[in-house]
């Protein structure tokens, strides 16, 4: 698995998403590197991702919240 794609929507705003798998580690115990954004007007509205050093987490138009992943499919 790995994959890193780009839609545009018909308002011009786009999701970008890339999803990895990975050695599991402590970050990431499901061994799936992920990130998926809606960019808005060059703004990122909404952010999935599971980096280096952190955590499950979202982004909602700037602020930072847990987020629990469960699965690719429900992502």
């Amino acid at each position: 698995m790995g994959s890193s794609v780009r839609t545009t929507l018909q308002d011009g705003s786009y999701v970008d998403w890339s999803i990895t798998r990975i050695k599991a580690d402590k970050w990431r115990p499901r061994g799936i590197r992920y990130r998926i954004a809606w960019i808005q007007k060059d703004a990122c509205r909404v952010l999935f991702d599971n980096h280096h050093g952190k955590h499950d987490h979202c982004h909602v138009d700037g602020a930072e919240r847990a987020y629990e992943f469960t699965t690719v499919e429900q992502l």
